[in-house]
């Protein structure tokens, strides 16, 4: 008498549903992670407006351009992977490269002519905006 394994079709069912599962996680995984963002902070010193972007790994620095148009401040740059032997198959490849655009929608008037942007030793970006403290202010003229 052969020991073949039974057919179990709850089993089959188990599988096949942890299979859909898998590969729906995957796809919106893909979806919601798109490699056009990333994630910045937003904050005000004194008179100034501070963007701080994510460690951005592979980043190539001469090709960050930074403008603003209104209110709306447009952050462009691309990374680059780190060379990886030409015989490496990749198990797990989450890190994503390329070019990546950020637009902001800023909370104030600034001066954007006296802007300055740095990168730090951790491949991140700082923007630094001096804010417009006399936007939208109106000058009470005295009653004669």
């Amino acid at each position: 008498m052969s020991h073949e394994p039974r057919f179990d079709p709850m089993r089959e069912l188990q599988n096949l549903g942890e299979q859909i599962s898998k590969t729906v996680e995957k796809g919106i995984r893909s979806m919601t992670s798109g490699p056009a963002e990333f994630a910045l902070d937003m904050y005000q010193v004194d008179e100034e407006l501070r963007i701080c972007t994510q460690a951005i790994d592979g980043l190539v620095k001469d090709s960050i351009e930074i403008s603003l148009e209104a209110d709306v401040l447009t952050i462009g740059l691309r990374s680059e992977p780190q060379a990886t032997p030409t015989t490496a198959v990749y198990h797990l490849q989450e890190c994503r490269f390329g070019p990546m655009t950020r637009h902001v929608e800023l909370p104030c008037e600034v001066f954007g002519q006296e802007a300055r942007a740095r990168v730090d030793s951790g491949n991140r970006l700082h923007i630094t905006l001096p804010i417009n403290s006399e936007f939208g202010k109106i000058q009470m003229t005295p009653v004669e």
